[in-house]
Order: structure tokens, then sequence, then C-alpha cells
């Protein structure tokens, strides 16, 4: 019996939180990270993503600071809002249909204070250029202060959606 990399997205979940049950439970343990699926910074990402796949990024505006940092695929090298908006308006010139499959969001607040949106789900798209689908397991980490997402760190296969992009734009 094989196994798709997509069916294991429910177990990573289940692995990265423990969540709250139906009956009494003792307070969680020092350094215990509690996620949660229903909460407003969950709800807002996920209306973000919603929005993004239809080419709306409008809602960028409530989500993110003005200098928040996006690191794609990478710790070392960062990029603003500005150039994301560059980047996601050419990407979708080049996919079309653009879903979220599986998609799987949590919050939680961890011993250091810092409170992150995760996101586990298979990206597809119609690529334009050459009518073929694409299809990416994406993770997403959304960084909170206060009310925002100063930073979003994105781990996906960069080399391969880098390639696709570049010979669609001709480049």
């Amino acid at each position: 019996m094989r196994i798709s990399p997509k069916s294991l997205l429910p177990l990573l979940f289940l692995a990265a939180c423990a969540g709250p049950s139906n009956q009494t439970t003792p307070a969680p343990a020092e350094g215990t990270v509690i996620c949660t699926t229903d909460d407003a910074r969950s709800v807002k990402v996920a209306e973000f993503l919603d929005r993004y796949a239809t080419g709306d990024l409008s809602f960028a505006d409530q989500l993110f600071t003005e200098d928040a940092r996006f690191y794609w695929s990478t710790n070392e090298s960062s990029f603003g809002l500005a150039e994301w908006r560059e980047g996601i308006t050419q990407q979708h010139s080049v996919f079309k249909e653009i879903e979220m499959i599986d998609r799987v969001i949590t919050t939680g607040k961890y011993p250091d204070g810092i409170t992150w949106t995760t996101v586990w789900a298979e990206w597809q798209a119609l690529n334009q250029s050459t009518n073929e689908r694409s299809s990416y397991l994406i993770h997403l980490a959304y960084k909170w202060e206060g009310d925002a997402v100063v930073a979003e760190y994105g781990f996906f296969d960069r080399g391969r959606y880098t390639a696709e992009m570049e010979a669609a734009l001709g480049g």
C-alpha cells in the first residue's frame, strides 16, 4: 500500500498541536503549545488565502504590517510587501484556477511568547503556458505581532516553482 504525501497533512496537524478535547483536562504543562483552528487569526489567514486564490490581493493590507518580510524556502533572504504583490501578480498571470487542497490552518502561542499561524496544504493550479496542472506541497508560517503578521515563511519546492515561472514568462 502506497501512502500519498498529502494524506500525511492531517498527521502533521496532530503532531504539531496539543488540542483541547471534550473532556476536562488539567492546565497544560509549561512549554506546551495549544493550537486552535477556529480562532480569529486562523480565520483571518483562511480569508486571506481564499482571496489570494482568486487574485484578490487587497486583503493583504489587513493581514500584514507595512514592513512585513517574506521568506520563501530560505531564512537568509527576504522581500517586502511590494515585492510580494509583484510576484503574486506575476504568479496569477502564469497560473489560473489556483486552489489549496486539504488545507489545515492552526494558530498557537509558543513558549517564547510568539504567536504563529501555520498552514499545510497542497497548492494546485493550471499553468496557462503549458495547459498542465501544477501541484506543490506547501507549508506556510505567519508570525504575529499584535493583530498583524510581521513575517511569512513559505516552504515548498522553490526551484521547480522558479523554473515554471521563468519558462512561462520567457525568463
